[in-house]
């Protein structure tokens, strides 16, 4: 694994629980306005072992029954569930937040219960996805499994796509809240400017299904 860091207390990253914040390094997306960015597609952070990270964890658990592995995206090493399920022997809920273009690990890791909850992004209807991504590869076919994968689990689980000014249409918010089935919960947050990625004609949005956060 290669891993870029832990927060080591968060309100916010795993719904009504308190957590600890696991971070991955690399993805396979590059998108412009990521706030992660420095360990997403940049050499510029400290990688930490994993004994570093385990041993913290097992501190923490004093006080905390929730970890998010985040990233950068997490699937993109194939080693996660052997990392994964060392944090879950120390008795923690474990979410994942995921781009979805990995769905066989998504799915070993729901089929083996190393995960209790997945926020899984939606980043555009898939004909504006390599637009938002800034890549040129066409994923929606691996996404999409990803996506059936979790409907068709017992898995709790979420949706989520971020509004990025002058990237983002009303297209994709359109598609996103018609992609939701009724019982589904779908989060929109609006992308805010980066080191890198100025954000301008910052405009609000309609939301019908999904709710902005």
């Amino acid at each position: 694994m290669i891993l870029a860091g832990i927060r080591t207390f968060s309100f916010v990253d795993y719904p009504k629980h308190i957590s600890a914040v696991v971070y991955t390094g690399g993805c396979n997306f590059r998108c412009k306005w990521c706030h992660n960015w420095k360990i997403a597609y940049s050499n510029d952070y400290n990688s930490i072992s994993e004994e570093k990270i385990i041993d913290k964890l097992s501190a923490l658990r004093k006080r905390l029954n929730a970890v998010c592995v985040t990233g950068g995206e997490p699937t993109i090493h194939n080693d996660l569930p052997e990392f994964i399920s060392k944090i879950k022997e120390l008795g923690y809920l474990i979410k994942l937040d995921t781009n979805g273009t990995n769905p066989e690990i998504v799915e070993e890791l729901i089929s083996k219960n190393l995960i209790d909850y997945v926020a899984m992004d939606v980043k555009a209807k898939p004909e504006n996805y390599c637009k938002l991504i800034n890549v040129q590869e066409n994923y929606w076919n691996t996404i999409s499994r990803t996506i059936n994968i979790l409907r068709s689990s017992n898995i709790d689980y979420e949706f989520r796509m971020t509004y990025v000014p002058n990237l983002s249409t009303e297209e994709d918010i359109e598609f996103f809240e018609e992609f939701l089935k009724e019982d589904e919960k779908g989060y929109v947050t609006i992308a805010n400017s980066t080191e890198i990625f100025k954000i301008k004609n910052n405009k609000k949005i309609e939301l019908k299904k999904s709710i902005l956060r």
